[in-house]
Protein backbone atom coordinates (compact mmCIF):
# COMPACT_ATOMS: atom_id res chain seq x y z
CA UNK A 1 0.00 0.00 0.00
CA UNK A 2 1.50 3.39 -0.96
CA UNK A 3 1.89 6.35 1.42
CA UNK A 4 -1.10 7.68 0.44
CA UNK A 5 -3.26 4.98 0.54
CA UNK A 6 -1.95 4.98 4.46
CA UNK A 7 -2.45 8.12 5.30
CA UNK A 8 -5.79 8.30 3.55
CA UNK A 9 -6.66 4.67 5.43
CA UNK A 10 -5.34 6.52 9.22
CA UNK A 11 -7.53 9.37 8.65
CA UNK A 12 -10.57 7.74 7.55
CA UNK A 13 -10.41 5.19 9.92
CA UNK A 14 -9.81 7.95 12.77
CA UNK A 15 -12.82 9.47 11.41
CA UNK A 16 -14.95 6.01 11.56
CA UNK A 17 -13.60 5.43 15.28
CA UNK A 18 -16.00 7.84 17.02
CA UNK A 19 -18.39 5.44 16.24
CA UNK A 20 -17.06 2.66 18.16
CA UNK A 21 -15.05 5.13 21.14
CA UNK A 22 -18.88 6.41 21.29
CA UNK A 23 -20.68 3.22 21.80
CA UNK A 24 -17.75 1.31 23.81
CA UNK A 25 -16.18 3.24 25.74
CA UNK A 26 -19.00 4.02 28.51
CA UNK A 27 -20.28 0.05 27.96
CA UNK A 28 -19.00 -0.61 31.01
CA UNK A 29 -20.31 2.31 33.43
CA UNK A 30 -24.03 1.66 32.28
CA UNK A 31 -24.83 -0.13 34.86
CA UNK A 32 -23.37 2.73 37.31
CA UNK A 33 -25.18 5.22 35.36
CA UNK A 34 -28.14 3.55 36.10
CA UNK A 35 -28.04 4.12 39.45
CA UNK A 36 -26.41 7.31 39.15
CA UNK A 37 -29.60 8.82 37.31
CA UNK A 38 -31.94 6.99 39.39
CA UNK A 39 -33.14 4.98 36.24
CA UNK A 40 -33.65 1.53 35.24
CA UNK A 41 -31.08 -0.53 33.16
CA UNK A 42 -33.47 -0.87 30.23
CA UNK A 43 -33.91 3.20 29.71
CA UNK A 44 -29.64 3.41 29.57
CA UNK A 45 -30.34 0.47 26.87
CA UNK A 46 -32.39 2.79 25.29
CA UNK A 47 -29.71 5.24 25.34
CA UNK A 48 -27.76 2.92 22.54
CA UNK A 49 -30.69 2.61 20.46
CA UNK A 50 -31.15 6.53 20.47
CA UNK A 51 -27.55 6.92 19.42
CA UNK A 52 -28.03 4.33 16.47
CA UNK A 53 -30.82 6.29 15.47
CA UNK A 54 -29.09 9.18 14.95
CA UNK A 55 -26.11 7.30 12.93
CA UNK A 56 -29.01 6.27 10.92
CA UNK A 57 -30.48 9.56 10.23
CA UNK A 58 -27.11 11.60 10.29
CA UNK A 59 -26.18 9.38 6.99
CA UNK A 60 -28.80 9.66 4.92
CA UNK A 61 -28.10 13.55 4.95
CA UNK A 62 -23.98 13.07 4.99
CA UNK A 63 -24.10 10.92 2.27
CA UNK A 64 -26.02 12.72 -0.44
CA UNK A 65 -24.71 15.88 0.43
CA UNK A 66 -21.31 15.26 0.77
CA UNK A 67 -21.74 14.38 -2.84
CA UNK A 68 -22.55 17.89 -3.97
CA UNK A 69 -19.80 19.80 -1.15
CA UNK A 70 -17.29 17.47 -1.00
CA UNK A 71 -16.39 15.07 1.60
CA UNK A 72 -14.50 17.36 3.78
CA UNK A 73 -17.05 19.99 4.61
CA UNK A 74 -20.15 17.52 5.98
CA UNK A 75 -16.60 16.06 7.91
CA UNK A 76 -16.27 19.13 9.56
CA UNK A 77 -20.35 19.71 10.52
CA UNK A 78 -20.68 16.32 11.66
CA UNK A 79 -17.91 17.05 13.95
CA UNK A 80 -18.71 20.11 15.47
CA UNK A 81 -22.09 18.02 16.19
CA UNK A 82 -20.20 15.69 17.75
CA UNK A 83 -18.44 17.05 20.40
CA UNK A 84 -21.56 19.85 21.37
CA UNK A 85 -23.70 16.71 22.00
CA UNK A 86 -20.51 14.83 24.12
CA UNK A 87 -20.86 18.11 26.47
CA UNK A 88 -24.28 17.99 26.23
CA UNK A 89 -24.04 14.20 27.93
CA UNK A 90 -21.75 15.42 30.58
CA UNK A 91 -24.30 18.25 31.66
CA UNK A 92 -27.41 15.52 31.78
CA UNK A 93 -29.30 15.06 34.94
CA UNK A 94 -31.83 12.47 33.95
CA UNK A 95 -32.35 9.98 31.57
CA UNK A 96 -34.57 11.91 29.06
CA UNK A 97 -31.40 14.56 28.76
CA UNK A 98 -28.78 12.09 28.14
CA UNK A 99 -31.18 10.24 25.68
CA UNK A 100 -31.60 13.30 23.57
CA UNK A 101 -27.95 14.32 23.75
CA UNK A 102 -27.23 10.72 22.97
CA UNK A 103 -29.46 11.16 19.70
CA UNK A 104 -27.09 14.26 18.38
CA UNK A 105 -24.24 12.12 19.68
CA UNK A 106 -25.22 9.74 17.22
CA UNK A 107 -26.09 12.26 14.21
CA UNK A 108 -22.62 14.23 14.45
CA UNK A 109 -20.54 10.20 14.75
CA UNK A 110 -22.36 8.91 11.77
CA UNK A 111 -20.07 10.67 9.47
CA UNK A 112 -17.28 8.23 9.92
CA UNK A 113 -18.72 4.88 7.69
CA UNK A 114 -20.44 6.96 5.26
CA UNK A 115 -17.64 9.00 4.31
CA UNK A 116 -14.75 6.40 4.32
CA UNK A 117 -16.68 4.42 2.13
CA UNK A 118 -17.64 6.91 -0.55
CA UNK A 119 -14.43 8.17 -0.62
CA UNK A 120 -13.00 5.02 -1.06
CA UNK A 121 -15.05 4.24 -4.01
CA UNK A 122 -14.22 7.21 -5.10
CA UNK A 123 -10.25 6.28 -5.93
CA UNK A 124 -10.55 2.66 -6.10
CA UNK A 125 -12.83 -0.39 -6.85
CA UNK A 126 -12.68 -4.52 -6.79
CA UNK A 127 -9.50 -5.85 -4.83
CA UNK A 128 -8.17 -2.25 -4.36
CA UNK A 129 -10.99 -1.09 -2.63
CA UNK A 130 -11.27 -4.27 -0.66
CA UNK A 131 -7.41 -3.70 0.66
CA UNK A 132 -7.99 -0.32 1.58
CA UNK A 133 -11.09 -1.17 3.24
CA UNK A 134 -9.37 -3.19 5.02
CA UNK A 135 -6.75 -1.02 6.32
CA UNK A 136 -9.61 1.45 7.84
CA UNK A 137 -11.17 -1.12 9.15
CA UNK A 138 -7.94 -2.31 10.72
CA UNK A 139 -7.11 1.15 11.85
CA UNK A 140 -10.68 1.06 12.95
CA UNK A 141 -10.65 -2.14 14.76
CA UNK A 142 -8.32 -0.62 17.17
CA UNK A 143 -11.06 2.11 18.96
CA UNK A 144 -13.29 -1.07 20.52
CA UNK A 145 -10.26 -2.60 21.77
CA UNK A 146 -8.64 0.83 23.65
CA UNK A 147 -12.60 2.38 23.91
CA UNK A 148 -13.73 -0.36 26.96
CA UNK A 149 -10.34 -0.33 28.83
CA UNK A 150 -10.14 3.59 28.72
CA UNK A 151 -13.31 3.66 29.69
CA UNK A 152 -12.54 1.41 32.80
CA UNK A 153 -9.38 3.07 33.72
CA UNK A 154 -11.65 6.44 33.80
CA UNK A 155 -14.26 5.13 36.50
CA UNK A 156 -11.46 4.19 38.40
CA UNK A 157 -10.22 8.03 38.84
CA UNK A 158 -13.35 9.54 38.18
CA UNK A 159 -17.58 9.06 37.10
CA UNK A 160 -18.81 8.10 33.75
CA UNK A 161 -19.34 12.11 33.11
CA UNK A 162 -15.43 12.40 32.51
CA UNK A 163 -15.84 9.45 29.86
CA UNK A 164 -18.32 11.92 27.52
CA UNK A 165 -15.58 14.64 28.02
CA UNK A 166 -13.02 12.71 26.80
CA UNK A 167 -15.18 11.47 23.71
CA UNK A 168 -15.55 15.39 22.82
CA UNK A 169 -12.03 15.66 22.81
CA UNK A 170 -11.61 12.91 21.14
CA UNK A 171 -13.73 14.81 18.45
CA UNK A 172 -11.51 17.43 18.32
CA UNK A 173 -8.11 15.39 17.47
CA UNK A 174 -10.24 13.73 14.80
CA UNK A 175 -10.59 17.19 13.12
CA UNK A 176 -7.19 18.08 13.41
CA UNK A 177 -6.72 14.79 11.88
CA UNK A 178 -9.05 15.53 9.15
CA UNK A 179 -7.26 19.13 8.36
CA UNK A 180 -3.46 17.88 7.91
CA UNK A 181 -4.15 14.09 6.58
CA UNK A 182 -7.44 13.69 4.63
CA UNK A 183 -7.46 14.69 1.04
CA UNK A 184 -10.69 15.79 -0.54
CA UNK A 185 -11.55 12.79 -2.73
CA UNK A 186 -14.89 13.69 -4.91
CA UNK A 187 -13.85 15.27 -8.11
CA UNK A 188 -15.11 18.29 -8.76
CA UNK A 189 -16.67 17.51 -11.85
CA UNK A 190 -18.65 14.70 -9.99
CA UNK A 191 -19.74 17.33 -7.22
CA UNK A 192 -21.19 19.85 -9.94
CA UNK A 193 -23.51 16.92 -11.43
CA UNK A 194 -24.98 15.57 -8.29
CA UNK A 195 -28.49 16.65 -6.85
CA UNK A 196 -28.58 15.93 -3.48
CA UNK A 197 -32.00 16.83 -3.82
CA UNK A 198 -32.86 13.41 -5.94
CA UNK A 199 -31.34 11.68 -2.71
CA UNK A 200 -34.88 10.27 -1.96
CA UNK A 201 -35.17 9.03 -5.55
CA UNK A 202 -31.49 7.16 -5.44
CA UNK A 203 -32.63 5.40 -2.28
CA UNK A 204 -35.55 4.08 -3.74
CA UNK A 205 -33.98 2.63 -7.02
CA UNK A 206 -31.28 1.10 -4.42
CA UNK A 207 -33.96 -0.18 -2.51
CA UNK A 208 -34.70 -2.33 -5.49
CA UNK A 209 -31.84 -3.34 -7.15
CA UNK A 210 -30.14 -6.62 -7.23
CA UNK A 211 -26.25 -4.86 -7.90
CA UNK A 212 -27.16 -3.42 -4.28
CA UNK A 213 -29.92 -4.41 -1.68
CA UNK A 214 -28.82 -8.06 -1.12
CA UNK A 215 -25.39 -6.85 -0.11
CA UNK A 216 -26.58 -3.70 2.01
CA UNK A 217 -29.37 -6.35 3.58
CA UNK A 218 -26.34 -8.62 4.36
CA UNK A 219 -24.42 -6.32 5.92
CA UNK A 220 -27.77 -4.50 7.60
CA UNK A 221 -28.58 -7.91 9.87
CA UNK A 222 -24.61 -8.18 10.45
CA UNK A 223 -24.64 -5.00 12.21
CA UNK A 224 -27.46 -5.53 13.70
CA UNK A 225 -26.80 -8.46 15.60
CA UNK A 226 -23.22 -6.82 16.68
CA UNK A 227 -24.63 -3.77 17.52
CA UNK A 228 -27.26 -5.57 19.93
CA UNK A 229 -24.01 -7.09 21.28
CA UNK A 230 -22.91 -4.27 22.19
CA UNK A 231 -26.15 -2.57 23.55
CA UNK A 232 -26.27 -5.56 26.06
CA UNK A 233 -23.38 -7.53 26.91
CA UNK A 234 -22.10 -5.40 29.72
CA UNK A 235 -25.38 -5.83 31.55
CA UNK A 236 -25.30 -9.86 30.78
CA UNK A 237 -21.39 -10.09 31.82
CA UNK A 238 -21.86 -8.01 34.38
CA UNK A 239 -25.15 -8.48 36.29
CA UNK A 240 -25.68 -12.07 35.08
CA UNK A 241 -21.90 -13.40 35.26
CA UNK A 242 -20.78 -11.47 37.73
CA UNK A 243 -17.59 -9.54 36.14
CA UNK A 244 -16.13 -6.48 37.44
CA UNK A 245 -16.24 -3.39 35.10
CA UNK A 246 -12.41 -3.74 34.12
CA UNK A 247 -12.85 -7.66 33.59
CA UNK A 248 -16.11 -7.51 31.29
CA UNK A 249 -13.69 -4.19 29.88
CA UNK A 250 -11.08 -6.97 28.92
CA UNK A 251 -13.21 -9.39 26.96
CA UNK A 252 -14.86 -7.33 25.39
CA UNK A 253 -11.79 -5.53 23.75
CA UNK A 254 -10.19 -9.38 23.32
CA UNK A 255 -13.58 -9.38 21.18
CA UNK A 256 -12.92 -6.31 19.69
CA UNK A 257 -9.32 -8.33 17.99
CA UNK A 258 -11.90 -10.53 16.31
CA UNK A 259 -13.36 -7.85 14.06
CA UNK A 260 -9.50 -7.13 12.78
CA UNK A 261 -8.90 -11.11 12.32
CA UNK A 262 -12.15 -11.18 10.31
CA UNK A 263 -11.05 -7.88 8.37
CA UNK A 264 -7.96 -8.87 7.42
CA UNK A 265 -8.82 -12.83 6.87
CA UNK A 266 -11.69 -11.68 4.60
CA UNK A 267 -9.53 -10.13 1.47
CA UNK A 268 -7.01 -13.00 1.79
CA UNK A 269 -10.21 -15.46 1.43
CA UNK A 270 -11.47 -12.83 -1.32
CA UNK A 271 -8.42 -13.68 -3.64
CA UNK A 272 -9.11 -17.47 -3.22
CA UNK A 273 -13.05 -17.97 -3.38
CA UNK A 274 -13.91 -14.72 -4.49
CA UNK A 275 -15.80 -11.82 -2.41
CA UNK A 276 -18.82 -13.44 -2.36
CA UNK A 277 -17.57 -16.33 -1.29
CA UNK A 278 -15.74 -14.43 1.48
CA UNK A 279 -19.08 -13.06 2.20
CA UNK A 280 -20.57 -16.09 2.68
CA UNK A 281 -17.89 -18.11 4.69
CA UNK A 282 -18.14 -15.54 7.14
CA UNK A 283 -21.85 -15.46 7.58
CA UNK A 284 -22.06 -18.89 8.26
CA UNK A 285 -19.71 -18.77 11.21
CA UNK A 286 -21.22 -16.34 12.51
CA UNK A 287 -24.62 -17.98 12.20
CA UNK A 288 -23.18 -21.20 13.48
CA UNK A 289 -22.17 -19.67 16.36
CA UNK A 290 -24.80 -17.92 17.37
CA UNK A 291 -26.92 -21.30 16.89
CA UNK A 292 -24.75 -23.25 19.13
CA UNK A 293 -24.47 -20.08 21.94
CA UNK A 294 -28.39 -19.89 21.53
CA UNK A 295 -28.57 -23.88 22.40
CA UNK A 296 -26.41 -23.65 24.90
CA UNK A 297 -28.59 -20.97 26.46
CA UNK A 298 -31.82 -22.64 25.87
CA UNK A 299 -30.17 -26.01 27.51
CA UNK A 300 -29.02 -23.75 30.70
CA UNK A 301 -25.50 -24.58 30.11
CA UNK A 302 -24.13 -21.79 29.04
CA UNK A 303 -21.36 -20.78 31.60
CA UNK A 304 -19.14 -18.13 31.02
CA UNK A 305 -15.93 -19.78 28.71
CA UNK A 306 -17.99 -20.97 25.99
CA UNK A 307 -20.17 -17.79 25.82
CA UNK A 308 -17.05 -15.72 25.44
CA UNK A 309 -15.82 -18.05 23.00
CA UNK A 310 -18.68 -17.92 21.08
CA UNK A 311 -18.96 -13.99 21.42
CA UNK A 312 -15.31 -13.85 19.96
CA UNK A 313 -15.95 -16.59 16.72
CA UNK A 314 -19.19 -13.69 16.29
CA UNK A 315 -17.72 -10.78 15.86
CA UNK A 316 -14.68 -12.15 13.99
CA UNK A 317 -17.32 -13.26 11.87
CA UNK A 318 -18.69 -9.90 11.60
CA UNK A 319 -15.44 -8.46 10.63
CA UNK A 320 -15.46 -10.64 8.08
CA UNK A 321 -18.60 -9.13 6.47
CA UNK A 322 -18.36 -5.71 6.84
CA UNK A 323 -15.19 -5.03 4.49
CA UNK A 324 -16.95 -7.50 1.36
CA UNK A 325 -19.87 -6.66 1.38
CA UNK A 326 -19.52 -2.94 1.67
CA UNK A 327 -17.11 -3.17 -1.74
CA UNK A 328 -20.06 -5.50 -2.96
CA UNK A 329 -22.48 -3.10 -2.42
CA UNK A 330 -20.27 -0.10 -3.79
CA UNK A 331 -19.10 -1.66 -7.21
CA UNK A 332 -21.42 -0.63 -9.61
CA UNK A 333 -22.59 3.02 -7.80
CA UNK A 334 -19.45 4.96 -8.44
CA UNK A 335 -21.57 7.95 -9.45
CA UNK A 336 -23.58 8.02 -6.12
CA UNK A 337 -20.88 6.88 -3.83
CA UNK A 338 -22.12 9.08 -1.06
CA UNK A 339 -25.54 8.50 -1.32
CA UNK A 340 -25.33 4.71 -1.77
CA UNK A 341 -23.03 4.73 1.22
CA UNK A 342 -25.41 6.93 3.12
CA UNK A 343 -28.29 4.05 2.54
CA UNK A 344 -26.06 1.31 3.27
CA UNK A 345 -25.07 2.66 6.43
CA UNK A 346 -28.26 3.55 7.57
CA UNK A 347 -29.76 0.22 6.90
CA UNK A 348 -26.98 -1.10 9.08
CA UNK A 349 -27.26 0.86 12.16
CA UNK A 350 -31.22 1.43 11.57
CA UNK A 351 -30.92 -2.93 12.17
CA UNK A 352 -28.88 -1.91 15.19
CA UNK A 353 -31.61 0.30 16.93
CA UNK A 354 -33.80 -2.11 16.49
CA UNK A 355 -31.84 -4.63 17.94
CA UNK A 356 -30.53 -2.21 20.68
CA UNK A 357 -34.18 -1.81 21.16
CA UNK A 358 -35.31 -5.27 21.50
CA UNK A 359 -33.47 -6.52 23.79
CA UNK A 360 -34.17 -3.30 25.75
CA UNK A 361 -37.64 -4.29 25.87
CA UNK A 362 -36.92 -7.87 26.15
CA UNK A 363 -34.96 -7.85 28.98
CA UNK A 364 -35.46 -10.11 31.74
CA UNK A 365 -32.41 -10.25 33.64
CA UNK A 366 -30.99 -12.78 31.56
CA UNK A 367 -28.66 -13.60 28.85
CA UNK A 368 -31.15 -14.77 26.61
CA UNK A 369 -32.58 -11.94 24.97
CA UNK A 370 -29.74 -10.64 24.06
CA UNK A 371 -28.21 -14.07 22.16
CA UNK A 372 -31.59 -14.20 20.70
CA UNK A 373 -31.35 -11.40 19.15
CA UNK A 374 -27.64 -12.23 18.14
CA UNK A 375 -28.42 -15.23 16.38
CA UNK A 376 -31.31 -14.44 14.59
CA UNK A 377 -29.28 -11.73 12.78
CA UNK A 378 -26.80 -14.36 12.00
CA UNK A 379 -29.11 -16.92 10.81
CA UNK A 380 -30.98 -14.24 8.54
CA UNK A 381 -27.86 -12.88 7.31
CA UNK A 382 -26.32 -16.36 6.62
CA UNK A 383 -29.36 -17.06 4.71
CA UNK A 384 -29.11 -13.90 2.17
CA UNK A 385 -25.22 -14.44 1.39
CA UNK A 386 -26.15 -17.80 0.45
CA UNK A 387 -29.02 -17.63 -1.38
CA UNK A 388 -29.67 -14.49 -2.43
CA UNK A 389 -25.43 -13.10 -3.41
CA UNK A 390 -25.41 -15.55 -6.42
CA UNK A 391 -22.07 -17.32 -7.63
CA UNK A 392 -19.11 -16.32 -6.13
CA UNK A 393 -16.70 -14.97 -8.57
CA UNK A 394 -19.46 -13.37 -10.76
CA UNK A 395 -19.15 -9.63 -11.12
CA UNK A 396 -21.83 -6.74 -11.33
CA UNK A 397 -23.81 -7.00 -13.99
CA UNK A 398 -26.28 -4.07 -12.72
CA UNK A 399 -25.24 -0.34 -12.58
CA UNK A 400 -27.12 2.72 -11.62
Amino acid sequence: MTNKNTALAIALGAICALGPFATDMYVAAMPRMAQDLATTDASIQLSMMTYFAGFTLGQLFYGPVSDKTGRKPMIYLALTIFVLASLGCVLSTGATELLVFRFLQGIGGSIGMVIATASIRDVHTGQAAARLMSMVVLVLGIAPVLAPLLGSLVLEVGDWRLIFALLGALGVVVAVITVTMLPETRMAELRAKSRPGDALHWYGRLLVTRSFIPYAGALALAQGGFFAYIAGSSFVLINVYGLSPLAYSVIFSLNAIGIGIGAQLAPRLAERIGVRGAVKLSATIYAAAGLILLGLQLAGIASLIPVCILLFIMVMGVGGIMPTCNILAMESHGAISGTAAALMGALGFGAGALGSFAIGVLDDGTALPLIAVMAACAVATALIAIFAFGPSRVTHEAAI
